[in-house]
This record gives C-alpha cells, structure tokens and sequence, in this order.
C-alpha cells in the first residue's frame, strides 16, 4: 500500500499574512495545500493521503477541503507533532492503522512531502515510490549549481567542497513505514530530539539512502518572492 504524508503544521512565519499560515495562502487562486494534496490525490500509484496538520488549524483545514471538493475518503485530516520529525512519526502511525483498516499493512511505503513544495511533479512521486524498493530509503535531490562554501563561524570560509558532489534536498522522501518505526524504536529521546527528516537518520544508522532527481521547480515557498515566483509559474500554465 502506498500513503502519501503531507507535513503541512508548520504556522510559515516568515510569509505571515494576518495570522494566515503559508500552506493557506492562495496561489493563482487556489490556497496552497490544495495544490500540493491534489498532486497526490491525483497520482494513481498513490492509494491514500494523510495530512498532518496543527491542532488549531484542523477544523479550518476541513471546511478548506469541504469548500474545494477534496475526497475526504482518500483523504485523513490528523494532528501533527510539536516538532517536524514528531509530525512525521504521527504520519507513519496513522499510515498503520490504515493499512490495517484495509487489510493491506505487509509493506506500507510512505512518500511524505513538505506541503510549501505544491510544484511536486507526477514524475518525482512515481520515481520515489519505484526506486524506494531499491534502497532502505529515497531522498529528492538537485545538484547545487553555485559553489559552495563551509563556515564554522560564518564570517571565514573553511573550505569549498568538490561541487559535483553537493546536492540540495527538497523532498518527498519516501520509505517502508514498518522498518522506520522500528528503527525510531532503537533512538533515545535524545536522538529523536537531533533529528528533522528521516535522511539523516538512516545514513546515520547505516543504511542506504537513494536519490532521486529533484527539479528546479520543486522549490519550497518560504518568502514573499517565492510566492511572486509561484504566481509567474502558474500564469504561464493558464
């Protein structure tokens, strides 16, 4: 069984907008969430979505969905965690008990994704869900095209590493629910506080963490600017 997560609990404080967080704002007239669920809503390899979203904001959340017509029997409303790794372990709780509803719970992979990237294409998801079989886990990665540099203090540069080898995480990423609750299972509190996303964790543990290519487009609306760029993209669509 295939469930995609959406991480969308974040308040998008750097695009505040009246108290409006981001994933609420309204791009070429359609609030952002709705285009990020519609990409996997619209996706066939993906047989259900599982939205994690800020307590406060539920309720609004699911007249939003009433108001555009969202299937809300593919579609699970539920309450993210105070941190963004803890919202991803409240996605692969509830991809659990669905899986066990529908009597479908011996491999549960979960394509999870930011919910400020509403540009994700068919493409990307349907390489993360195929390639996921191949690795312990797959990341969606670009190639940085500036150089980089690496600062300790960040005022000195320290060192410029080899370009060719620097890519840029966006996102999904995509994993076998079981097995990354059971490795959760093996961290400490402590650990569970260093980590954001699952990447870090698996590489640190061992395993192999494949990439699958990322585009450009796939950007995350964090400003003002992105959501001006997001506006341009979409006029250009209609």
């Amino acid at each position: 069984m295939v469930i995609g997560g959406i991480l969308a609990g974040g308040l998008g404080t750097r695009m505040s907008n009246g108290g409006l967080p981001k994933q609420f704002l309204k791009i070429g007239g359609k609030p952002v969430i709705i285009r990020t669920l519609e990409r996997f809503s619209q996706n066939k390899n993906i047989d259900r979505v599982v939205v994690a979203m800020n307590r406060d904001w539920i309720d609004y959340c699911n007249n939003m969905f009433a108001e555009y017509g969202i299937d809300m029997m593919k579609t699970t409303i539920i309450c993210g965690g105070e941190t963004r790794f803890e919202s991803l372990l409240c996605l692969a709780n509830e991809c659990v008990r669905i899986a066990k509803e529908e009597n479908d719970s011996d491999e549960i992979i979960m394509i999870n994704h930011d919910c400020a990237r509403p540009f994700v294409s068919d493409r990307i998801l349907n390489d993360n869900i195929t390639m996921v079989r191949n690795y312990d886990m797959v990341t969606t990665s670009v190639p940085t095209i500036d150089t980089v540099l690496v600062s300790k203090d960040g005022k000195v540069s320290d060192c410029v590493p080899d370009r060719p080898t620097i890519f840029l995480d966006q996102g999904p990423q995509t994993l076998e629910v079981n097995h990354f609750l059971k490795l959760v299972d093996t961290l400490t509190d402590k650990e569970k506080e260093i980590y954001m996303e699952a990447g870090r964790l698996y590489i640190d543990k061992g395993y192999r963490v494949g990439i699958v290519e990322g585009e450009r487009t796939n950007f995350k609306l964090t400003t003002q600017f992105d959501l001006k760029l997001a506006e341009l993209m979409l006029a250009e669509e209609d």
